[in-house]
């Protein structure tokens, strides 16, 4: 176990925004839209700024800026990107984005637009993007982005890898790792598949304690001075591996149960708390 481990509470302290409300072109099986629903809803650069501008006077740290996608499985954030250079100039909060496909020249302009930190979806198997998402895309697309990322200047870069997300098995999971393992990311965010009720996969069972396991061993064996995080977008069904999932090499989880925490304390291990999203670890 390691002497520190950061834990992240962001709360409405770090809210969700989605550009596209409710809307997403998309029926994903893991999702369905539902995620949506508990977003701030802010569809217009009129909106966007007033959202914003509301949750810096309550002194909110930053927020979450993502939203549905297209048939091309893009979040349509560039057409904000003027909006987002405003809301970076005229308040403090700090943005992390979540931009799905987003080509080249879109990437460009979101990382002169100010945003602080990316959250890259990446998966290794092209059954999973076609069974789940729906899309007939690959996995080299989602490298794509965050190699356009790399090479535009963006101040922090967090892929993302969903454990479980084809029905609650591992497919493409390790691949990813092995693909990142040639260039290491400053931070590596993992989540989880959730059955969520209104959805496809809503009776399917979350991946295991031991799938977990082999993602974060791996993760931790090829990626030694990557930044490891337990993502908030997690199966929380069973609470009672996350001390094992930390003893495994995490660095960092977002909302552990206070046992967690406490058991954390009695085996000698500074927990430092942080209010804030954890992409920004």
């Amino acid at each position: 176990m390691q002497k520190a481990v950061e834990c992240f509470y962001p709360g409405g302290n770090f809210p969700a925004i989605s550009v596209t409300g409710s809307e997403c072109a998309l029926d994903c099986k893991h999702c369905s839209r539902k995620y949506l629903e508990g977003m701030i809803r802010a569809t217009t650069a009129s909106d966007l700024l007033s959202v914003a501008e509301a949750i810096a006077e309550r002194g909110a740290s930053g927020f979450l800026l993502s939203g549905g996608v297209d048939r091309n499985g893009r979040v349509p954030l560039a057409e904000f990107a003027d909006t987002i250079k405003e809301i970076k100039v005229t308040t403090d909060l700090r943005i992390n984005a979540h931009i799905g496909l987003s080509n080249e020249r879109e990437v460009d302009c979101l990382v002169k637009s100010g945003i602080d930190s990316f959250s890259v979806d990446l998966y290794g198997s092209g059954e999973t993007i076609k069974e789940v998402l729906g899309l007939d895309t690959t996995p080299e697309d989602y490298f794509a982005v965050l190699g356009n990322l790399m090479n535009a200047g963006a101040p922090i870069v967090a892929p993302h890898i969903c454990v479980g997300i084809h029905g609650g098995e591992l497919k493409g999971e390790l691949k990813v790792i092995d693909r990142l393992s040639m260039n290491p990311p400053d931070v590596l965010v993992l989540i989880s598949l959730i059955p969520t009720k209104g959805t496809a996969y809503e009776s399917v069972p979350p991946p295991g304690r031991d799938a977990v396991l082999s993602v974060i061993r791996k993760a931790r064996q090829d990626l030694p001075e990557t930044k490891l995080l337990l993502g908030c977008m997690r199966s929380k069904l069973d609470r009672s591996s996350e001390y094992d999932f930390l003893d495994a090499g995490l660095d960092g989880i977002v909302l552990p149960a206070t046992r967690t925490v406490e058991r954390l304390r009695a085996e000698g291990v500074s927990v430092k708390k942080r209010a804030i999203c954890c992409s920004f670890m």
